[in-house]
């Protein structure tokens, strides 16, 4: 026996019909079995590959700053600021494209500047330094 709800959306108003599975009902329908999820044996790269290079650490951030690290791999899209500008807590610092999205990052604290270790068009891997506030 289906029962309708009416669903608000975004200030939109649907009507829909939700139909129960699983009573007890002789007139309900059987739900269809799922296929079991088939293992898939991991293809060997061919020897002619070379091995990945090993991520680049990044140089620590100097006592008492605050590093902003990238939380994604991407492009640095746009810087807002440089070494030696002032910035106070939630201020945008740069955006990073990742996905073709744009990402704002934010300072995590307020102070200045003092290492810029990005520029626009850099690309940049999770967990790498981009800016450090002192």
């Amino acid at each position: 026996m289906a029962r309708n709800f009416r669903v608000s959306v975004n200030g939109k108003s649907y009507d829909v019909a939700v139909e129960e599975l699983g009573s007890s009902s002789a007139s309900a329908p059987a739900p269809a079995a799922i296929p079991a999820p088939v293992a898939v044996a991991p293809v060997p790269a061919p020897a002619s590959t070379p091995a990945p290079a090993a991520p680049v650490a990044s140089a620590p951030a100097p006592a008492g700053g605050a590093p902003i690290i990238s939380p994604m791999p991407g492009k640095i899209w746009k810087m807002h600021v440089k070494e030696g500008d002032v910035v106070t807590e939630g201020q945008l610092v740069l955006i990073l494209e990742a996905m073709k999205m744009e990402n704002e990052i934010f300072a995590p604290t307020a102070g200045t500047v003092a290492q810029v270790r990005c520029k626009e068009g850099d690309s940049v891997n999770t967990g790498d330094t981009l800016v450090v506030i002192a």
